[in-house]
């Protein structure tokens, strides 16, 4: 999931929606070990016994934990960037892998889909070898170094926004260099009238916008059924 983490609600009905198109299992890890971010206003959804040590604030409408910053500065969400990359996330997420097989079974079908923060791990569970197919959208932070481990038995699609400071146009058509020089299988499509985060979080009031938070969702469950 997204640097706003698995509390959040759209982030949840996405998880419900796969597990419904799909008729699966849909496992959300804790890429973030409860600190996620949350923007001023937004009310995350806790199940029964899971809400965190809190403390109370007029300035939002629900209790919440010290490190959800509405204004936060650009240097505080850098250290809180710096407490999540891969050291520190990897192991989160191998638990969940291992979680897997081990109630699954070693032969179970994994596919992988981020958003923001998550479409760099999707990236490196298919370079890693844990799975191989993966969707992400709007990706944040990854690295050439990791596109370059997608070869090609690895199917990956992406959804970026047209107006993405993270992931400019720049970045998104090197990617696709990269993935056509591996061979991997991939496919990437650009959604007009869009920013950072629209398949999550985006303003459904705008038709632009609506459409290709639908399109997106489609085209990943198409994806999947296709290769997984």
């Amino acid at each position: 999931m997204g640097g706003h983490g698995i509390y959040l609600p759209n982030a949840q009905l996405l998880a419900d929606s796969f597990a419904s198109h799909l008729d699966c299992d849909v496992i959300m890890p804790d890429e973030f070990a409860g600190q996620a971010r949350l923007d001023k206003h937004q009310r995350p959804f806790f199940p029964p016994g899971k809400e965190p040590n809190t403390e109370t604030s007029d300035a939002y409408p629900f209790r919440k934990p010290p490190w959800w910053k509405g204004d936060e500065s650009a240097q505080e969400f850098e250290a809180w960037k710096g407490r999540h990359e891969p050291p520190a996330t990897d192991p989160l997420i191998a638990r969940v892998v291992k979680y897997i097989h081990d109630t699954y079974g070693q032969d179970v079908k994994i596919g992988g889909v981020g958003y923001c923060f998550g479409g760099r791990y999707v990236i490196r569970l298919m370079g890693s070898g844990v799975i191989d197919v993966g969707i992400i959208n709007h990706p944040s932070f990854f690295t050439m170094e990791e596109v370059g481990k997608l070869t090609k038995a690895k199917r990956l699609a992406i959804y970026a926004a047209e107006t993405d400071d993270i992931l400019p146009p720049e970045k998104r058509r090197q990617t696709e260099d990269v993935l056509t020089k591996t061979g991997a299988t991939w496919a990437s499509t650009v959604f007009s009238g869009t920013t950072h985060g629209f398949s999550v979080r985006g303003d459904m009031s705008v038709k632009e916008v609506r459409l290709a938070k639908e399109s997106a969702f489609t085209g990943a469950v198409s994806w999947f059924e296709a290769w997984l």
